[in-house]
């Protein structure tokens, strides 16, 4: 009798063990995954949800004034006497607004500022103008300084401020030539009512223009956050704005530019090396109008500074030269 065949040895009797409780492992095991499948898909959906509400906090953020309305009295100048004026738009908003009376047989110019600014920094530009014989109307665009509005949509709106200013325009000097300067977001305000516009505006001089907002918002995640969060922050804003900006395809220059009738000059002056308003976007928005605009790359690495500081002789010679076939100028 073979002793091994009719008594199995030790080390078989645990392998005959093991084989009976390795059922229970594999059960508690597959427990033990779809424990931490559940954990895993909470946490996933928790930091989805911080994404998404932190990216609805930011775009909440940027629809919105970024300052309370303060007062905007009209400052003492050497170069012009300011008028201070209240615009009425079809849309109910009030608009505080400068004026300054200039040479009768002159152009006027309608002054638009940038983001988060008011018509306190079109000063600058007025400073400039104003003894050229220009007559210059300032106002605060809506959700800016002392006008009104909460719901800040990058421009889009405030193409009616605009209507309003070229209304006011022409009637205080009705036949006169408009012109329009408009920097960044007022560039884009600018352009926003250019169809509706159509001649009534002669000219339109556009410093620092945006292509569209989601190449804006791309340019800025990109610039102000490492890779890959602005990635992640831009997809979020992307997401979340479809949502909370109804006209998001609409707030779109390359598209408004369209606007500009045939015949009308523009100029665009952009930043050669500018991280926010690209070179590049405002050679797109130049490619559309090309056969009436002219497109100048000036030095400037910053979005901060207007070109007009920057590069105040080339500016200044730019726009003279704009606007010496439409009225009087004096050089």
């Amino acid at each position: 009798m073979d002793f091994n065949q009719t008594f199995p040895r030790p080390d078989e009797h645990l392998a005959i063990a093991d084989a009976a409780k390795s059922p229970r492992r594999a059960i508690r095991s597959s427990r033990i995954t779809r424990r931490q499948v559940r954990r895993w898909g909470i946490a996933l959906l928790l930091l989805v949800g911080l994404w998404l509400g932190i990216s609805a906090l930011v775009v909440l953020k940027l629809t919105r004034r970024p300052h309370a309305r303060f007062e905007e009295p009209a400052p003492s100048a050497p170069w012009g006497k300011l008028e201070e004026h209240r615009l009425r738009t079809r849309d109910a908003q009030d608009i505080g607004a400068w004026y300054v009376e200039g040479r009768d047989d002159a152009p006027s110019i309608l002054i638009l500022h940038g983001n988060k600014g008011s018509r306190r920094n079109s000063l600058k530009y007025a400073e400039f103008l104003a003894p050229m014989g220009y007559t210059l109307l300032m106002p605060s665009l809506r959700c800016h300084g002392d006008s009104s509005g909460d719901f800040h949509d990058i421009g889009y709106g405030a193409r009616q401020d605009v209507l309003a200013a070229v209304d006011f325009l022409e009637k205080r000097r009705p036949g006169r030539p408009i012109l329009i300067l408009g920097t960044s977001l007022g560039a884009a305000t600018a352009l926003f009512a250019s169809e509706e516009l159509g001649h009534r505006v002669s000219g339109y001089i556009l410093e620092s223009p945006y292509r569209d907002l989601k190449t804006a918002v791309w340019h800025r995640t990109e610039t102000y956050l490492p890779s890959p969060i602005h990635q992640i922050a831009y997809a979020g804003l992307r997401l979340v704005g479809l949502f909370m900006l109804p006209h998001l395809d609409e707030i779109s220059p390359i598209r408004a530019i369209d606007g500009i009738p045939a015949d009308v000059p523009v100029l665009i002056l952009a930043g050669d090396a500018d991280p926010l308003a690209r070179p590049e976007e405002a050679q797109a928005l130049f490619d559309r109008v090309r056969s009436h605009g002219r497109l100048v790359m000036l030095p400037a690495s910053t979005h901060d500074v207007s070109l007009l500081q920057l590069n105040r002789d080339r500016y200044g010679q730019e726009v003279r030269d704009f606007c010496r076939g439409m009225g009087s100028i004096q050089n």
